[in-house]
């Protein structure tokens, strides 16, 4: 894995916050840098391309704050490992494996406990359907640490 990123998606819920503890402390034992992803897009685009969008949805800045906490959040668990963030304009499954197409590993947070009947996210679902690396999927509900082993799902390309 050494010379290739680790990339890790982030969406600002508990569950990405789980996935970014643990590609950080991968990211730590392998020697590799952390890409930290977030995919944005003003929410009438995706339903309503002609609709305007409410007031503050179609702005960055709240995409961009989410992806400095995140970058923040790695750097202090993982203080020797080189981190970088990306913003990205798009549809996060989109996103996600155009960025990391060639990586290292992709590293998902699962969000099912959320849904309350164990489904998989849309992101989640179509990341495992057309994998662009190995994806790893971090267990959804865990308290993470650095260093922590935790309940994960992996998948190859």
């Amino acid at each position: 894995m050494e010379g290739r990123d680790i990339v890790v998606g982030v969406d600002g819920t508990a569950d990405c916050d789980a996935a970014l503890m643990w590609a950080a402390g991968e990211a730590g034992r392998a020697g590799t840098r952390l890409v930290v992803v977030h995919a944005w897009q003003p929410r009438a685009v995706g339903f309503a391309p002609y609709a305007r969008p409410r007031r503050g949805t179609g702005k960055e800045e709240p995409a961009r704050e989410v992806l400095e906490r995140a970058v923040l959040r790695a750097r202090a668990a993982a203080p020797g490992v080189k981190v970088a963030g990306r913003i990205v304009r798009g549809r996060p499954e989109a996103v996600l494996r155009h960025e990391a197409s060639g990586a290292a590993l992709l590293v998902l947070g699962s969000a099912a406990h959320r849904a309350g009947d164990g489904r998989l996210g849309a992101v989640l679902l179509a990341c495992l359907r057309w994998p662009p690396c190995p994806l790893v999927v971090v267990g959804a509900g865990h308290p993470v640490e650095p260093g922590a082993c935790l309940p994960v799902a992996a998948a190859a390309c």
